[in-house]
C-alpha cells in the first residue's frame, strides 16, 4: 500500500516540531512559535491516523474482503481528504494564533523591523547632526 508516503509525512511533521524545539534552544522562540507547537503534534497524529487506515485497508485485502485495487482507492481517497483537512486545520489555527496575537497588540516581526529601520535613519540623521555642530 502507501505506508511509506505515511511514515514520510510523520517523518515531516516530527521535523517541523523538532525545528521548534530547536528553536527554544536557541533563545529565538516567538508567540507564534509558542502558540503553535502543541498544534503541531496535532498534525503528526493526522499522519498516525493515516498509517492507521492504511494497516487496516492491507488487512482488508489479506483477509479477501477487498481487492488491491479497491484497498488503493480507499487509500488514496483517504490520504487526499486527510491532506485537505490537514491543511485547512494548519491554515484555521494560523489564522486564530494571527487573530489572539492582535488581541494581545504585541509587536509583529514586520513591526519591529520597520521600527528598526527607523531607528537607523534617527542614527545616522543624528550622527550627521553632531558633524555638523563640530
Amino acid at each position: 500500500m502507501a505506508t511509506k508516503k505515511a511514515k514520510k509525512k510523520t517523518k515531516k511533521a516530527a521535523k517541523k516540531t523538532k525545528k521548534k524545539t530547536v528553536k527554544a534552544k536557541s533563545d529565538k522562540w516567538t508567540w507564534t512559535d509558542i502558540l503553535r507547537t502543541p498544534i503541531l503534534a496535532s498534525v503528526g497524529a493526522f499522519s498516525l491516523a493515516e498509517e492507521g487506515v492504511e494497516k487496516f485497508v492491507k488487512e482488508l485485502v489479506e483477509r479477501g474482503e477487498a481487492s488491491e485495487k479497491e484497498g488503493r482507492k480507499i487509500v488514496k481517497d483517504f490520504q487526499k481528504r486527510a491532506s485537505r483537512n490537514r491543511k485547512d486545520f494548519e491554515k484555521k489555527t494560523d489564522d486564530r494564533i494571527e487573530k489572539a496575537l492582535r488581541a494581545f497588540r504585541l509587536p509583529t516581526a514586520h513591526n519591529l523591523k520597520a521600527l528598526s529601520k527607523k531607528v537607523e535613519r534617527l542614527e545616522r540623521r543624528v550622527d550627521r547632526l553632531a558633524k555638523r555642530g563640530k
